[in-house]
């Protein structure tokens, strides 16, 4: 078995050193993995069990010389399952299929497939985890592992596991009408244990709503649906809420609107630069800590500012959901400057590029957005080139940073989760419009006293200068 860690993996490019966000998805691991990084509830075949044919790489991997398959082991035949292979590609072709993750069943014929192509490779030589979903065996099935011709592929372990986090909220945080509809999929023999909005319990309401036949529960074989009119769930809401649900251990939340952020900008009223600053929520879903780019964006003060007008906004943890807000906000409120912050790592982190891909891969199963939706391996946009530089003067704002005694570093990796997702599509909405975009991390921080929200408004306000004052 290799070693389980949290630092995102590296691109050809990245900056030697430390990586400064590292520990990025630290939050995830408490009671949901064991020590080796699976779900808890993982069946879990290492690579010499699983491909005894291949051979030692040197570190306790296996090369995988042919394809081979591996029997998906009791107790793990039923219900929505992921079979999930964790690999190491050193050589791959120029463009097309690296290698192929199948679950077949006893005769040979395929029942589900994944596929890891080049333009989905995230770096040479780092592992990545490739996952093939069913939605149900039953019977005997084996997960098969093929490689392509010219591909040097390692394998270190197939895990199966259910889909275990099956908790979604859709269609998600943003505006919802009176009249749309939320719902609520359970994992089948889990239940609604916690439905809040704002604190307020939910959940004697929607059993109520059930038993009248305004909303509608449906159970299937894997999953139950619970189907609700927003009136009717939430019939006295304000303009927004914050929607909370939570069974077993797993969790979502989303953020309800009934109207879309309005433009405000706050500040010198005569400033001819308008900036837009955006945050996060917390995250997990379940997370017992504020994130800190939300409160450094709530805390800054756009009166210390010059020559600048500031539009603050604190994003839900979702991918498309929050890169969608922002880029709905840049075309309504035409802000000139967009600078996104995020929980990162150990430092200040000031990112160079965003990439086009959505990965969790460096947590075995990759791990949920706030809303309950997991991504391996997607592009964001299919349409889109593999990345993209930030439109900040970077040098400008390392200079104001460590003026303020801090230590900024420079970053080419954001991870790949929902950071990346706002950079990508910030820079892209900007780009076109002439206008600057970019990211920048702050440090993992769990206590707020005034002192450290003081510090933080000081980072936030002194990226905003910089760049409104750079040429």
């Amino acid at each position: 078995m290799l070693g389980f860690g949290l630092v995102a993996c590296a691109t050809d490019g990245d900056v030697a050193g430390e990586d400064p966000n590292a520990g990025l998805l630290r939050d995830f691991l408490d009671g949901k993995y064991d020590a080796a990084g699976h779900p808890l509830n993982a069946k879990v075949i290492e690579a010499e069990d699983a491909c005894p044919s291949a051979g030692p790489v040197g570190d306790g991997a296996l090369e995988l010389r042919a394809a081979c398959e591996a029997a998906i082991p009791d107790g793990a035949k039923t219900g929505d399952l992921v079979a999930n292979v964790r690999l190491r590609v050193r050589t791959a072709p120029e463009r097309g299929t690296i290698a192929t993750v199948s679950l077949v069943d006893a005769s040979g014929s395929e029942l589900a497939k994944e596929t890891l192509t080049v333009s989905r490779l995230r770096a040479r030589g780092a592992w990545i985890d490739v996952a093939a979903k069913l939605a149900s065996v039953g019977t005997a099935a084996r997960v098969r592992i093929t490689p392509a011709a010219g591909a040097v592929v390692d394998v270190d372990y197939v895990e199966i596991f259910p889909s275990h986090f099956g908790l979604v909220i859709a269609p998600g945080s943003g505006v919802l009408g009176d009249t749309e509809h939320l719902t609520f999929e359970v994992p089948r023999y889990r239940r609604l244990e916690t439905l809040e909005a704002d604190g307020v319990d939910l959940l004697p309401r929607l059993d109520a709503l059930v038993s009248q036949g305004r909303a509608t529960r449906t159970t299937t074989a894997f999953r139950t649906l619970i189907d609700v009119a927003v009136a009717d769930l939430l019939p006295d809401r304000g303009e927004v809420v914050e929607l909370r649900a939570k069974a077993g251990s797993q969790a979502a939340r989303a953020q309800l609107r009934r109207a879309a952020p309005a433009c405000n900008f706050e500040g010198d009223p005569a400033a001819a630069t308008k900036v837009l600053v955006t945050g996060f929520q917390p995250f997990p879903a379940d997370g017992w800590h504020d994130n800190v780019s939300g409160v450094a964006v709530t805390a800054m003060n756009p009166a210390s500012l010059r020559d600048a007008r500031v539009m603050r906004l604190v994003l839900p943890v979702e991918y498309d959901r929050a890169a969608a807000q922002i880029a709905d906000v840049i075309a309504r409120c035409a802000p000139d400057v967009v600078i996104s912050f995020g929980q990162g790592g150990g430092a200040i982190a000031l990112e160079r590029t965003a990439y086009n891909l959505q990965d969790t891969g460096e947590i075995a199963g990759g791990v949920p957005d706030n809303r309950g939706i997991v991504r391996a391996a997607a592009p964001i946009d299919e349409a889109a080139p593999a990345t993209r530089a930030t439109l900040l003067p970077l040098p400008e704002i390392r200079s104001a940073l460590e003026a303020l005694g801090e230590s900024p570093q420079d970053s080419t990796d954001p991870g790949r989760y929902i950071c990346n997702n706002v950079m990508f599509v910030d820079i892209a909405t900007m780009e076109a419009r002439g206008g600057r975009a970019g990211f920048i991390h702050l440090p993992y921080t769990t206590s707020f006293d005034d002192s450290v929200r003081a510090r933080y408004a000081k980072v936030v306000e002194a990226a905003i200068q910089a760049t409104v004052d750079a040429p």
